[in-house]
């Protein structure tokens, strides 16, 4: 706490006074610097004159334009506080991995499914049916099915063409049963895109066949 001296006579009893009274008004250990020039506070070779207690003595000419802030608590050697650091911008968000839609087809051969010449879901294929609904279910979120029939070049291209777009759309009604939110859509291509040669029996029955492409987000394993 400042103490102020309101006279020059009270400053030099203070300086040049009994030895007790020196004992409680010098400069301590850890001196003060008073600023060159200013006339506010008591000092002594520069450093500022302290009561035993710590307290800086001040002069009648004090104001409180000449505060050193040493003197009221404050530590002139602190550095300054620093600026506090600017947090570092958020990273941006990475961009989201667009995945390509997941696109599969899976054949089923014709003689599985479809008595001789004909179109009709036999009672035979019920397992071959069975089989390919499990195996679609793995798919999740489907967006498209599309069914595709083909044949072998035995007969004329017309009935053979019309014998691969009813096959088709009897898979399609199918599994139009089976995944009724799913779009599915069916064709025929008739003996026009052959796996295998049709010169021989075992070529002509890979090329009797149904293919069911699904296109979707992703699949169960």
């Amino acid at each position: 706490m400042n103490k102020k001296i309101t006279t020059l006579s009270s400053i030099a009893a203070l300086l040049m006074g009994s030895s007790l009274a020196l004992a409680h008004q010098t400069a301590l250990d850890g001196s003060i610097e008073v600023p060159a020039g200013s006339s506010g506070y008591l000092n002594a070779g520069g450093s500022a004159v302290r009561t035993g207690e710590g307290d800086c003595l001040t002069s009648g000419s004090f104001s409180d334009d000449e505060v050193v802030n040493a003197c009221v608590g404050i530590d002139d050697s602190a550095v300054a506080e620093a600026e506090p650091t600017p947090e570092p911008e958020p990273a941006p968000a990475p961009e989201p991995v667009k995945k390509e839609p997941i696109v599969t087809t899976a054949t089923l051969g014709g003689e599985a499914l479809f008595a001789t010449g004909s179109s009709e879901l036999s009672d035979t294929s019920e397992q071959s049916m069975a089989n390919l609904v499990s195996q679609l279910e793995k798919f999740q979120e489907i967006s498209s099915i599309e069914v595709v029939g083909h044949t072998d070049s035995t007969g004329s291209n017309a009935l053979n063409q019309s014998l691969s777009e009813a096959r088709a759309a009897s898979v399609q009604a199918y599994l139009s049963a089976a995944f009724p939110d799913a779009a599915i859509s069916s064709s025929g291509m008739g003996e026009d895109n052959p796996v295998a040669t049709n010169s021989t029996s075992d070529g002509r029955e890979q090329n009797r066949r149904v293919e069911v492409q699904v296109t979707a987000k992703s699949i169960t394993e």
